[in-house]
């Protein structure tokens, strides 16, 4: 599995180095607007821009606080359609006996995952105001509500996240950021909470492009108990008109309860006919759970790939497999979404 990743991996970025289109940040504005704009800014400094940059310039770095800020606050709402495959429409448990050693355990029928496509429709709204140059507040909102025509099963979803960004000197920054999901299903339910604070340096290497390197520390708020976690991360605007992302994570261990013990994740991303193609890549490991005692350890790999069929329309798709030290855990999933 690590060799065919490293593989894929080696071939994609090969393919997208060598990718002849010209270099744009504002491709990436939505992977990073710090980085993009930051990457605008040094593209065009000491050079003549004709009014059209000049006004794209201007209106990009208004949303950040510059040039006076946003007159008024920023809003905006979204309601569109989903469409995807499920694994686990009911938040039921798989469909197979639990070992445990020379044990046993049959499972209720009744309590048993089921699995199709889902029909879903998602509200969403964002916001947005500025105080000083670099520093804004971000915010967002979404609710979703997911039906199985097959099954004739539903379930909601809904989460809440903001981010008060400051700029620190000229190209530093310190994120202050918080974050709440949660997931009602028929037979389960998952909710979440956490804060972060991110510290980060912008700037530009020669042959590589322009980068974010950063740090961040977070603690997750689960029933019972709390989880902290240091990230790393390298955001990159390449001169090939590529952008990737390089993110190490690594979790506190918390006894009796299953915890990120550390993960990687990878992204790259590039226009390739005209249209933004996303790959990601990812790798953790989970341990510290114990079933009846017996330590539970779980490593799970996945691989996705995003792109928009047109200005309105977006598909992806992917692969997850999960290892682990119980059968019962065991299971590959492939996701489509439209």
């Amino acid at each position: 599995m690590y060799r065919m990743w490293i593989a894929v991996l080696g071939l994609l970025m090969t393919s997208l180095l060598s990718f002849p289109a010209s270099a744009s940040c504002l491709n990436f504005g939505g992977q990073n607007e710090r980085l993009a704009n930051f990457c605008l800014l040094e593209s065009i400094k000491g050079k003549l821009v004709d009014e059209r940059i000049a006004l794209i310039v201007t209106q990009r770095l208004k949303q950040e606080g510059y040039f006076g800020g946003l007159s008024s606050p920023r809003s905006d709402t979204a309601v569109y359609p989903t469409m995807f495959y499920s694994n686990n429409i009911n938040g039921g448990n798989p469909d197979k006996n639990l070992v445990i050693g020379e044990l046993e355990f049959e499972g209720d029928p009744t309590l048993v995952a089921t699995e199709g496509m889902i029909l879903g429709a998602t509200a969403s709204a964002s916001f947005r105001d500025t105080f000083s140059e670099g520093r804004y507040f971000d915010a967002s909102l979404s609710v979703a509500l997911n039906w199985s025509p097959k099954h004739g099963d539903s379930y909601t979803t809904g989460s809440i996240a903001g981010c008060f960004k400051n700029k620190v000197k000229k190209a530093g920054y310190a994120d202050f950021c918080f974050e709440s999901s949660e997931q009602k299903k028929d037979i389960s339910s998952d909710r979440s909470k956490s804060i972060a604070f991110n510290f980060g340096q912008l700037g530009f290497a020669n042959d590589f492009g322009f980068t974010d390197t950063s740090v961040g520390f977070k603690r997750n708020f689960h029933s019972g108990y709390q989880e902290d976690q240091v990230s790393f991360q390298l955001q990159t605007i390449h001169p090939k008109n590529v952008f990737s992302s390089v993110r190490v994570r690594m979790g506190e261990r918390v006894e009796n309860q299953m915890t990120l013990k550390y993960g990687l994740d990878v992204r790259l991303s590039a226009t390739l006919a005209g249209r933004p193609v996303t790959l990601a890549l990812g790798h953790e490991r989970n341990d510290g759970g114990k079933l009846l005692g017996v330590d539970r350890t779980d490593t799970v790999n996945r691989i996705s790939a995003s792109m928009p069929l047109n200005n309105r329309l977006s598909v992806s798709a992917g692969y997850q497999e999960t290892q682990s030290s119980f059968q019962f855990f065991c299971r590959k999933e492939p996701s489509l979404s439209l």
